[in-house]
């Protein structure tokens, strides 16, 4: 099968981290689990429904859903709330998050799940489970629930389960794909179920070997979904959706809905055996960590177990990513929770990061190559810095998809990525 990939620019990631594959180990239980209630900047915060001092079960509901851009939030411990408060995330805005201290027995952990029959339920009842299990995208933050729901008023779209991992670093969504591979099939005939996909693909990469393909092919074969099988070229960001749509020929990329196996694999779990999203997969790696490896995380475990799972660090990193390299936040400490978009923390050295003083532009050209949106970005930031915003705004700032290759590309090490993500951020504030 020919693989494909956008035609304009990106950046060669060819080089891959070395990576041990094999099952994926549960992490540490946190003793102090520091739940964030909200995922991203532009999510609407659930309100809280437990007191500080209330003792609360494995998976008991912390704070509801408010309606539209927002989700419930459950304990991913036993234990005692004792704190309420407002904290500031890595993302860089605020949220409410409360404190739960290890405390009690479990209701789920090594207990045998429960199995329901959900091919019996009807699409209203699925639609229920997932709302109230807090189940969101966990490459956006955004409710599952209510992705689907509004797919479903326009089916037809094509459903892309992405593999695809471009940075580097992480394997995450290749793993679950090959050691969960029905249970991600399973998922998609839920997600199927809700929201009418005219028909499913499943993006992976290249080199992708045939151990990890085979069985999927079988199951795709067995299941009653029509799958598809494609591989695509590792270029990065091929994982976006406008570079997926655009290596396919689809004109249109709000034809394409994009999920990843992690996020199949939690609404499988959800509809399957009752469990809220608890629980996320994250890879830690990076040349500073002893043994890079892929742990399943309860959320509110801080960054800092993780890395001490792994073996700690071997040497002093320069900077600690939770994210990928290109699109990462800079963690501030090693308390930073485990949130249900964290897909990977890195723990980076000097010799990873090639850190260096931004330097005046020297209109090389090599932002506008790396560019995937066709956007000139040197010509931005000088709108910008000219306090020109409304005319960096008609040049293209809001078609930035904050992708990264800009800055890996500019040999002036500026920032670009950053001053436009602050542009956007005070023009909605203003």
């Amino acid at each position: 099968m020919r693989a494909r990939g956008f035609k304009r620019g990106g950046v060669p990631v060819d080089h891959r981290a070395p990576f041990k594959t094999g099952p994926i180990e549960n992490a540490f239980l946190p003793l102090n689990a520091i739940v964030q209630l909200r995922e991203h900047r532009n999510s609407v915060e659930p309100v809280p429904v437990v007191s500080v001092g209330q003792e609360v079960r494995e998976g008991q509901l912390l704070a509801r859903s408010t309606g539209r851009a927002s989700s419930n939030v459950h304990s991913p411990i036993p234990g005692i709330v004792r704190r309420i408060e407002t904290t500031r995330t890595p993302g860089g805005f605020d949220s409410k998050a409360i404190l739960v201290s290890l405390e009690g027995s479990f209701s789920m952990l090594g207990k045998r799940p429960e199995r329901y029959l959900w091919k019996s339920l009807n699409k209203a009842d699925i639609a229920h489970i997932v709302q109230d299990k807090g189940i969101v995208r966990v490459s956006s933050g955004e409710p599952l629930y209510e992705i689907l729901s509004e797919r479903s008023e326009a089916p037809g779209f094509v459903m892309v389960v992405s593999a695809l991992e471009m940075d580097p670093y992480r394997r995450t969504e290749e793993e679950l794909l090959a050691l969960r591979a029905e249970d991600v099939v399973d998922g998609c005939a839920i997600a199927a179920r809700m929201a009418l996909p005219s028909r499913i693909m499943f993006a992976v990469d290249e080199s992708m070997d045939q151990p990890t393909l085979e069985p999927l092919r079988e199951l795709a074969a067995r299941s009653e979904l029509d799958i598809t099988i494609q591989r695509f070229r590792r270029r990065f960001p091929q994982d976006l959706p406008g570079q997926i749509a655009e290596a396919m020929d689809i004109v249109d990329p709000g034809t394409l809905f994009i999920i990843e196996p992690s996020t199949l694999v939690a609404l499988h779990e959800a509809v399957v055996s009752n469990k809220p999203h608890i629980e996320q997969y994250v890879y830690v790696g990076g040349g500073s960590i002893k043994r890079p490896a892929i742990l399943k995380a309860r959320i509110g475990a801080p960054i800092g177990d993780l890395i001490e799972e792994c073996g700690g660090f071997s040497g002093h990193p320069e900077t600690i990513v939770i994210g990928g390299p290109f699109r990462g936040r800079e963690a501030t400490d090693l308390d930073a929770p485990v949130t249900r978009t964290t897909r990977a923390v890195l723990a980076l050295s000097p010799e990873e990061t090639k850190s260096a003083p931004e330097r005046p532009c020297v209109r090389c050209g090599d932002c506008v190559d790396a560019c995937p949106e066709g956007l000139s970005p040197y010509y931005m930031l000088k709108l910008l810095r000219s306090g020109r915003p409304g005319d960096a705004e008609a040049a293209g700032l809001g078609r930035c998809s904050s992708c990264g290759s800009c800055s890996y590309a500019c040999r002036s090490r500026i920032p670009l990525v950053r001053y436009f993500d602050e542009a956007r951020q005070n023009e909605v504030r203003s």
